[in-house]
């Protein structure tokens, strides 16, 4: 993904920034972070399969890769789009290729994630499918949750498959977990998979700064160890997770608790900068199976030494 003068974009890690690329939708704005992207195209020929999802327009052909194509319009309730017009961004976040139909695309914008807001968790506005809001210039931005829009799409196996097989051990409810996590749904996912396997004891921060505030509150008290483990998402507000981890391994008494990036954004230049945080692990956020066996590993359930990351 370029910006508008063609040069690469590329964010060293920790520095707890955030590149958006804003598009619109009947003339509002909304954002998505850049490094979901893979591409934006020109509409193309759609062919439309039996029993889909309403929101989904069907499916067309890019080079050698069949992909869905979502109407993003339809999927937030606003009716129809012309397929035959606007643009379609190509997302690559959790395993999958996934194209959304918009209206138009704009340009990228570098933010600080210390300058982009949570929405406010209240009733009406929970379940709603953004997950921030991004002030640029005179507008607010909008971002969409992504991952919530394929749950809705594409259910609750979507994320749970790999996690069918889990069995429970009262013994992993003696481990203490910290997780940052800004997208409700998949707080919930998360979470109740972790308890069918046996994790009970879970405590959930909305974003980053939540979570290093919850961190320090617990080192004013003295108790030890502060948590077993910390399971962080990389887009959240205040603090994601890549600046969230780097102070927790850069921290004297909380650098040795294992630190899992869970996180729909995987690609060599993420897995670097996990990497280059001190992260112990990172998974993609359909592997609930595999988080668990990494929870046993990292707090010390199994003997098995915790997997690099990959």
């Amino acid at each position: 993904m370029s910006n508008a003068t063609g040069h690469a974009i590329l964010l060293e890690s920790g520095t707890n920034e955030v590149e958006v690329l804003v598009f619109a939708l009947r003339k509002q704005r909304y954002g998505v972070n850049v490094a979901k992207v893979r591409e934006v195209i020109e509409p193309l020929n759609v062919t439309v399969l039996p029993q889909l999802h309403d929101a989904v327009a069907g499916v067309f052909q890019l080079r050698d890769t069949v992909t869905p194509l979502i109407d993003l319009q339809r999927c937030l309730g606003h009716g129809d789009n012309d397929l035959a017009k606007g643009k379609i961004m190509i997302l690559e976040f959790n395993d999958a290729r996934v194209g959304f139909l918009v209206d138009s695309v704009e340009q990228i914008h570098r933010v600080s994630w210390s300058k982009v807001t949570a929405v406010p968790d209240i009733d009406g506005l929970r379940e709603a499918p953004v997950t921030s809001v991004v002030h640029i210039g005179d507008d607010m931005v909008l971002m969409i949750d992504f991952e919530k829009l394929m749950f809705d799409v594409g259910g609750v196996d979507l994320f749970e498959q790999s996690a069918k097989s889990i069995s429970c051990d009262e013994g992993r409810g003696h481990q203490r977990i910290l997780m940052a996590e800004d997208s409700h749904v998949m707080q919930m996912l998360i979470k109740n998979n972790l308890a069918k396997a046996g994790y009970v004891n879970v405590e959930v921060c909305n974003d980053g700064q939540e979570a290093w505030e919850r961190l320090e509150a617990e080192l004013a008290t003295g108790v030890s160890p502060v948590f077993d483990m910390i399971i962080t998402d990389i887009e959240m507000p205040r603090i994601d997770g890549l600046h969230l981890t780097q102070r927790i391994k850069e921290h004297p008494q909380l650098g040795s608790i294992p630190v899992v990036i869970f996180s729909s954004l995987v690609s060599i230049d993420n897995q670097k900068k996990c990497e280059a945080v001190g992260a112990n692990a990172q998974i993609t956020k359909p592997q609930l199976g595999e988080l668990v066996d990494l929870c046993d590993r990292l707090t010390g359930m199994t003997s098995q030494p915790a997997a690099a990351l990959a």
